[in-house]
């Protein structure tokens, strides 16, 4: 089971402005390429206070929630129906659990708990970073917490406008990789 990362962040390491009434601030470009990358894989995976921040689920995918109390929410997972579920499983059981029902890849879209906690597992495996050209007042970053170093390595980069730059990363371990030591 492939765990794909796909985050936007600022210049200044932010992927959320705290002035809520200026939500949205990353491109055309990377949304569209959000949109690409997570219709493709499917399934997108997410934390509960992400999944707030959206409203509903994003169409065209399965959203799997991850939260304390997936019970609270049975009667918005009946509402849409195979589309959303909310789970309390941890990462690892979460993934094995999909990958028994034939999924073989899924994208991790947030936050920073969630992120953190896949992280901690060693369960990522790639990560598409869209830096935005933008310096803003925020209060998150990617990873809320981090216990360990992890490697990767950049695969690829492309431009997506002018400004906009998308960094493709892979994971790699301290054999594969010595000098990230």
């Amino acid at each position: 089971m492939r765990v794909k990362l796909i985050m936007v962040q600022s210049m200044n390491g932010k992927i959320r402005i705290t002035d809520d009434s200026q939500r949205s601030w990353s491109s055309t470009e990377d949304k569209e390429l959000f949109n690409n990358i997570t219709r493709d894989i499917g399934i997108v995976l997410m934390g509960r206070k992400t999944f707030e921040e959206i409203g509903s689920p994003l169409k065209k995918r399965i959203n799997v929630v991850l939260t304390g109390n997936p019970e609270k929410y049975k009667e918005l997972e009946l509402k849409y129906d195979k589309y959303l579920y909310f789970t309390d499983n941890p990462p690892e059981i979460l993934l094995d659990k999909l990958e028994k029902k034939g999924y073989t890849e899924v994208a991790l879209i947030g936050g920073p708990t969630i992120n953190s906690l896949f992280l901690e597992k060693n369960l990522i495996d790639e990560i598409f970073l869209t830096i935005e050209p933008v310096i803003i007042e925020g209060d998150l970053s990617i990873f809320k917490y981090v216990n360990d170093k992890y490697n990767f390595k950049l695969n690829d980069f492309k431009k997506l406008n002018e400004d906009t730059i998308l960094l493709h990363y892979l994971k790699v371990d301290d054999k594969e990789y010595p000098h990230a030591k």
